[in-house]
């Protein structure tokens, strides 16, 4: 198959793909696989899923934490 893309498309293509240690191919086959698990998901009315952070421990955020103003 032949795609007719620019060339700046195609220099980002590279460019990504090579951060992600794989082919133009390989790249392209996670996307299309990434974006097929999304579609399947939202169709089923799932929410998707969001990663989780834990962050420890926090209390209370208050204006003297992020302001010098208050004395």
């Amino acid at each position: 198959m032949r795609l007719d893309i620019s060339s700046k498309t195609q220099a980002r293509l590279v460019s990504k793909a090579q951060e992600q240690g794989l082919s133009i191919d390989g790249f392209l086959e996670r996307l299309l696989n990434d974006v097929a698990e999304l579609s399947a998901s939202t169709a089923n009315g799932e929410a998707p899923q969001l990663p989780v952070w834990q962050l420890g421990l926090r209390g209370g955020l208050h204006r003297r934490d992020i302001y010098d103003d208050v004395g």
